[in-house]
């Protein structure tokens, strides 16, 4: 596990920035399983992340809060998925993306989504609010995604195990 500690909007998009460059390495990681409540910057981190990968440029990123998820024409191509109005029955796309290897799927309101669901690799991320900055909990879930992490605390001088 990692703590990144985000001092504001700035930190939030280099951490999305840093995913995008850094995900090339870990081919088996194609999810991203984001946790928090309201506000706390997981659309922020997924359009940072988004707009640095190649053909983000043209992609309007925007919560899928009521699209249920969003797809966008970058390489990879990312599923953007939130679960907050989901109820107990997933969308067909978030299982299908999922299951694509060629998908990068990321998921808000994780904590919606059934344990027998999840990806064999993915990195957990879980926001929280302190009083002047955010918290990432970062948990690796695969070789990938331990890599992935071991490779952001050699880089993020905020970061932590």
């Amino acid at each position: 596990m990692a703590v990144v500690k985000l001092a504001g909007l700035e930190d939030t998009t280099r951490l999305g920035q840093w995913l995008a460059q850094s995900l090339p390495a870990c081919p088996a990681l194609r999810a991203l399983l984001l946790r928090g409540p309201l506000g706390s910057g997981k659309t922020t981190l997924t359009r940072a992340l988004v707009e640095a990968l190649p053909g983000g440029s043209s992609a309007e990123v925007a919560s899928p809060s009521f699209t249920v998820c969003n797809h966008y024409p970058t390489s990879p191509p990312v599923l953007h998925c939130d679960l907050y109005r989901s109820g107990s029955s997933l969308p067909d796309e978030l299982a299908e993306g999922l299951d694509d290897p060629a998908v990068l799927t990321i998921v808000e309101w994780a904590e919606y989504l059934p344990e027998a669901e999840l990806p064999e690799e993915y990195l957990d991320i879980s926001f929280e609010s302190c009083e002047e900055s955010r918290l990432l909990l970062m948990q690796a879930h695969g070789h990938n995604a331990t890599a992935l992490l071991g490779s952001l605390r050699a880089v993020w001088p905020e970061s932590e195990a």
